[in-house]
């Protein structure tokens, strides 16, 4: 099944509820709230049994955090990209860990280097950052190298 009409099946079963855009036959990418993420997976597993998890990515947007879940067919080279836009200052997306435990560490890392806050996760455990650390976001926007440096004691660069 190529990505357009696996986008057309999608829209047939979830209407308005998501967005889909097929940018070649091979790659699908598909927007949709937090709350539908759950649903489009599942139906995704059932409609390609070989559906596998690739990762997940995460991005400071300016409509909010974007968190970007790349599934892909084994035997086929169709990608699929569920992009799940949540708002700051305190997103929260449900984690896709409790339907892939592979999700589990790169879900851990955008909690820490984001700040996303993935419900349902069964270990939201620090994974990179030291203990230590302030709780600071460094791969968003508003992160101020500078504050950092003088909240762990080092002189900021002038």
């Amino acid at each position: 099944m190529d990505a357009n009409a696996l986008g057309a099946r999608m829209a047939e079963a979830f209407g308005e509820e998501v967005a889909w855009a097929a940018h070649s036959v091979k790659r699908l990418y598909v927007s949709l709230a937090p709350s539908q993420l759950y649903p489009v997976f599942d139906w995704l597993r059932a409609e390609l049994p070989r559906l596998r998890f690739g990762t997940s990515t995460a991005m400071d947007l300016r409509e909010g955090i974007g968190v970007f879940h790349h599934l892909a067919v084994n035997g086929s080279p169709l990608v699929i990209t569920l992009k799940v836009v949540t708002p700051k200052p305190n997103p929260v997306i449900p984690s896709l860990t409790v339907r892939v435990p592979a999700a589990g560490w790169i879900e851990r890392e955008m909690i820490e280097l984001v700040g996303v806050t993935f419900e349902g996760h069964p270990h939201p455990d620090r994974l990179v950052k030291a203990e230590a650390f302030p709780d600071t976001f460094p791969l968003r926007r508003d992160f101020d190298v500078n504050r950092f440096k003088e909240d762990i004691g080092e002189l900021p660069d002038f």
